[in-house]
């Protein structure tokens, strides 16, 4: 198998790095990812001027564009002969509504638009301060790669997975195929010197029963399908 790694952290993000050493035990790896962070990006594209394209080493290159960007070039262009596109270790949560707003979601959509196969992987934190466990990050990414790379998806079909709170005393949790969940949390702005800010607590959001926000918020792997 042939991978394009990308995401919306960044190039040097430790996710991606987690993601790339994971896949690299079952193919050979392109990266191809944003040269800063890019969170939030959505499927922007960048259509109204020239995207800069760096090589930073051996099949790793910077990219001055969004992540549908990184996606398209890289099909395109850097790596024709892609089989999966893997988008992630986002550093948060992707899960319910979050799925329109995600740039490594968005990534992963892009390949499907472009008829490849695609996953997007997140790392849920309670608050943007929790560190990343990234032994953790590594041991589950293996496992659902084991499992999602032999499973089928229909043309315009990408998979969704959410990583629960790495702080979770359960080191091996479940793997569960669920629904996308229908809530968003709650937020309010707040108006500062320079300008307004919005305001929420991710961990609070609605848990629709059975959905992925709370599969993911009980300790377990969410793995959602969804089509573009």
């Amino acid at each position: 198998m042939k991978f394009l790694l990308t995401n919306d952290d960044g190039v040097d993000a430790p996710g991606l790095a987690v993601l790339r050493e994971v896949a690299s035990q079952f193919g050979s790896t392109v990266v191809v990812a944003p040269d800063e962070e890019q969170s939030g990006a959505s499927h922007r594209i960048t259509d109204r001027e020239a995207i800069a394209i760096t090589a930073i080493e051996d099949q790793r290159y910077a990219v001055g564009g969004t992540p549908a960007d990184c996606t398209r070039l890289g099909l395109l262009h850097l790596a024709p002969e892609t089989t999966w596109v893997l988008s992630g270790i986002n550093a948060g949560g992707n899960l319910g509504s979050d799925i329109y707003m995600s740039g490594t979601v968005a990534a992963a959509r892009e390949a499907a638009l472009l008829g490849r196969r695609a996953i997007a992987f997140s790392q849920y934190r309670r608050t943007r301060r929790e560190s990343l466990n990234l032994d953790r990050m590594q041991r589950w990414a293996k496992r659902v790669l084991d499992e999602l790379l032999h499973l089928p998806l229909e043309p315009g079909e990408i998979w969704n997975v959410n990583f629960p709170d790495p702080e979770n005393p359960t080191n091996e949790p479940e793997i569960v195929f669920c629904p996308v969940g229908s809530g968003h949390f709650t937020l309010s702005c707040e108006e500062t010197e320079q300008g307004f800010v919005y305001r929420g607590r991710y961990a609070d959001r609605h848990r629709e029963p059975g959905g992925d926000v709370d599969v993911c918020f009980s300790g377990n792997i969410a793995v959602c399908k969804i089509k573009h």
